[in-house]
């Protein structure tokens, strides 16, 4: 871990939001970095300060319990909000333009992109419970509507189940966490799980293309595609090869592309006479 990274996540860090193995590396950082080290005791003198001023005010004002609550979450919020700030100073430098299609936008460049596609193969690892289960395409639509701020359309992919869905995260960004399972009889074994990450990239800072274009990595022993429809960005992660998720994807665009596809109207051929 390098200065840089460790000043994306350091907000996290305080907040006591890693895994063990996450918060393992990050101290190995602060261990041999005197700089970082004295950031993080710079930014948690900050809280404590913060948060007496904020106890102080709250208390001596007599404060209803609903205004203290509001208080503790704006708190919070702002802390949030300079965690992104810092994130978006450091991958300032790291950004890039790319033209696709006739518009331009900032993407990340391949460092950064692989921090989302680590982030969301560890999350489709730990296998945890989805919250909805056993429930039809539309029914997850529904699920997920008023529980993030952006819509969830959940693909009709092809020879796989619908699993279940949960709300989860990559990296910063809340996302919709969608699961499948690949038919066991098709590939003659156990079922082959495939997660689904979706998420917001209102500003188009994450290098994703459209449908049928895909980008297909590596991490940690997965293949993880990306892919974008409009502000909405894809992240799917399976141990399927890249041949089969390719062509999957492949289908799912040429289905859907059919179905937006306007119907042809049959037109009647009337009996023409030869003579008068």
């Amino acid at each position: 871990m390098i200065c840089q990274e460790f000043e994306s996540i350091l907000y996290l860090y305080l907040d006591g939001e890693f895994q063990p193995e996450e918060r393992l590396a990050a101290e190995a950082h602060l261990k041999g970095c005197s700089a970082c080290a004295r950031r993080v005791h710079e930014e948690g003198q900050l809280r404590q300060t913060l948060r007496r001023a904020a106890r102080h005010s709250v208390e001596t004002s007599r404060a209803p319990a609903a205004l203290r609550s509001r208080l503790q979450a704006n708190l919070h919020q702002e802390q949030r909000r300079a965690a992104q700030a810092a994130w978006l100073r450091m991958g300032a430098a790291a950004l890039v333009l790319v033209t696709v299609g006739g518009g331009t936008w900032m993407a990340l460049r391949p460092e950064h992109r692989q921090r989302y596609m680590e982030d969301a193969v560890r999350r489709h690892a730990k296998r945890l419970p989805v919250e909805i289960v056993g429930v039809s395409h539309e029914n997850v639509e529904a699920w997920f509507d008023g529980k993030l701020d952006h819509r969830v359309s959940v693909p009709r992919l092809n020879d796989v189940r619908l699993s279940g869905a949960r709300i989860s995260n990559v990296t910063d960004r809340p996302a919709a966490y969608i699961s499948y399972e690949r038919n066991a009889e098709d590939q003659g074994g156990p079922a082959r799980r495939i997660g689904l990450f979706v998420f917001d990239d209102a500003r188009r800072e994450i290098e994703a293309p459209p449908l049928p274009a895909v980008q297909v990595g590596s991490s940690l022993g997965y293949n993880v595609a990306m892919w974008r429809d409009g502000e909405i960005v894809y992240e799917l992660v399976s141990d399927l090869n890249e041949a089969d998720i390719r062509r999957m994807l492949a289908e799912q665009s040429a289905q859907k592309a059919a179905s937006a596809a306007p119907a042809t109207r049959s037109v009647p051929v009337l009996p023409v006479s030869l003579h008068p």
